[in-house]
Formats: structure tokens, sequence, C-alpha cells
């Protein structure tokens, strides 16, 4: 199956029409005025927006930096407060040691330890008043009897 070529001649009679434009005063100019202002009241919307964002992002790093700052402030502070806490606790250690009270008792305040002798206990079960004479010879005869508990006491390995 064959196909003849188109002739261009044969419709080279015909004319081109060109379509019918109607010219309407100011519809155009109307139109194009309102989209430059929407598209300026876009543009001025984006800016806007953009401007937000950047201020907001400067405000917290601001922020972060300051808090930063705070914190690190706060965690010396808190590294000095610990030294001297412990240096404090140490030294409250060493002030309520028990070799240290006995020595600071027998040698500022010139304390002896006590006798087994001079320990005296009460049993208080059926009176709740003790009632000692405070005469001479008891002074005495108490002080006789200490001194000799004591002697004896050194005498005992």
């Amino acid at each position: 199956m064959t196909q003849t070529a188109y002739d261009l001649r044969e419709n080279s009679t015909t004319h081109y029409r060109a379509p019918r434009v109607r010219a309407v005063r100011g519809g155009a100019g109307r139109l194009d005025r309102l989209r430059k202002a929407a598209y300026a009241m876009r543009s001025v919307l984006v800016t806007a927006l953009v401007l937000g964002l950047v201020v907001a992002l400067l405000y917290s790093q601001a922020t972060i930096t300051e808090l930063s700052g705070e914190i690190e402030s706060a965690r010396q502070e808190l590294v000095a407060e610990q030294s001297t806490y412990d240096y404090l606790s140490g030294q409250m250690d060493k002030i309520t040691s028990t070799n240290n009270i006995a020595a600071i008792a027998e040698g500022r305040l010139g304390l002896v330890k006590a006798d087994p002798s001079q320990i005296t206990y009460l049993d208080l079960e059926d009176e709740g008043l003790i009632v000692r004479s405070e005469s001479g010879f008891s002074k005495l005869l108490s002080s006789f009897q200490t001194a000799a508990l004591s002697l004896i006491g050194n005498f005992d390995p």
C-alpha cells in the first residue's frame, strides 16, 4: 500500500485567518495591578517570616549562651563548696576522734582517767531521791576510802 504525499499547493489558495481579538479598556491593567500587589504582599510576608525566624534563632542562641554561663558558674561554685565541705568534714573527724578528745582532756584540762573505785552505780527502782549527809567526817572518810581503792587498783594487774 502506497500513499501519496500531501500536496501543499492544493490549499495555498485559502488564507490564514487571525483570531478575533477584542480590546477592552482598563481590564488588563487592573488585573496586572492586583497581581503586582499580591506579589508584593507575598514578598513582604515571606521577608517578615524569615526575619522573625532569624530573630527567634538569635534570641534562643543568646539565651542558651547565658544559661550555659550560669551553669558553668554554678558548677564552679559547687566544686568550691564541695572542697570546703570535705575540708570541714576532715577537721570535724579530727576534732571529734576519741584519741583527740582524751588528749585534750588530759593535756589542756588536767583530767585523768577514772579508776574503777571512783565509779558508783545506783539502783533507783525503789526511790527516786538520794540523800547524802555532807559532814566533815564523812568527807574525810570518803577521801581515805578513795585513796585506798586507788592504791589497791594500782597493784592489781
